[in-house]
């Protein structure tokens, strides 16, 4: 199974202001158009990895509760929302998924029109019950379609992390053990309490106390709460991102996006 990120979700109620926010710490969106439901619209901060962040909103004269894609998370202005995994065939995939009996929504033919009237098309599948699994996406059109090129002179390298939330942590890891094989997870210092990671894979967990992880997870489920970028110098990166205050990671350095939108949602993580 792919263990790399193809892309996350992070949500919100306006494309407007995800998009300022992006912009004001540094980050490049490039609008992507609107899906072909017509109830959502994109844009695309690509890493020179290959990964993006998506940043997804309903259309003008759209109800949030009216998306076709995570409507509870973009009503919520939830932010971190959902991840992907590029697949070599969705089917096969959607049926790896029911052998391990998990429930799942597809697959779906999906597209979108670029504002230079482009058209990107892809096959996508929908595994579980809420948004701890990943989604899987198989092009149909040529990838450079969906995914812009990034600059690689920048310490940024692409999406290391997606941090999960959880009730309880030893069911979802369980969860990800029974359907991608990923390996227990191991108890590290990190941006929340309760942490942990699935070594060798993009998975790191968190279980809900009291607190804003819980409201969180009453809100809108159990799902991804943080994504992490990463990059090979936090020092470096500094001197083009605005960032928060240094934390620790295991032993490596991070820090959160200096943005209310992205405080303690989105931040950067250095490579080991």
């Amino acid at each position: 199974m792919n263990r790399t990120i193809d892309h996350c979700a992070f949500g919100g109620l306006e494309l407007y202001d995800l998009r300022t926010a992006a912009n004001d710490v540094g980050l490049t969106p490039t609008y992507g158009g609107e899906h072909s439901t017509g109830t959502t619209h994109m844009a695309v901060v690509p890493f020179p990895d290959g990964s993006y962040l998506e940043l997804i909103a309903p259309t003008l004269g759209t109800d949030a509760e009216n998306a076709d894609f995570w409507p509870t998370h973009l009503a919520a202005d939830a932010g971190p929302t959902a991840w992907c995994l590029d697949v070599a065939d969705v089917r096969a995939t959607a049926k790896a998924a029911i052998d391990a009996g998990i429930s799942v929504d597809g697959p779906h033919e999906a597209a979108r029109e670029r504002p230079d009237d482009r058209l990107v098309e892809w096959d996508m599948c929908f595994e579980g019950d809420d948004e701890r699994l990943p989604f899987m996406i198989r092009d149909r059109t040529p990838r450079e379609y969906r995914v812009p090129r990034a600059s690689p002179n920048t310490p940024i390298r692409g999406l290391q992390t997606v941090v999960i939330a959880t009730r309880d942590r030893d069911s979802t890891a369980a969860l990800f053990a029974r359907r991608h094989r990923y390996p227990s997870p191991i108890d590290i210092n990190g941006p929340f309490s309760n942490f942990a990671v699935l070594p060798g894979s993009p998975v790191a967990l968190c279980e809900a106390g009291d607190g804003v992880l819980a409201e969180r997870i009453e809100e809108v489920g159990e799902g991804p709460c943080a994504f992490l970028v990463g990059v090979t110098d936090l020092d470096r990166a500094r001197q083009t991102l605005s960032l928060g205050g240094e934390q620790r990671y295991s032993d490596r350095r991070m820090a959160w996006f200096d943005h209310e939108l992205f405080d303690g949602r989105l931040g950067v993580v250095e490579l080991a």
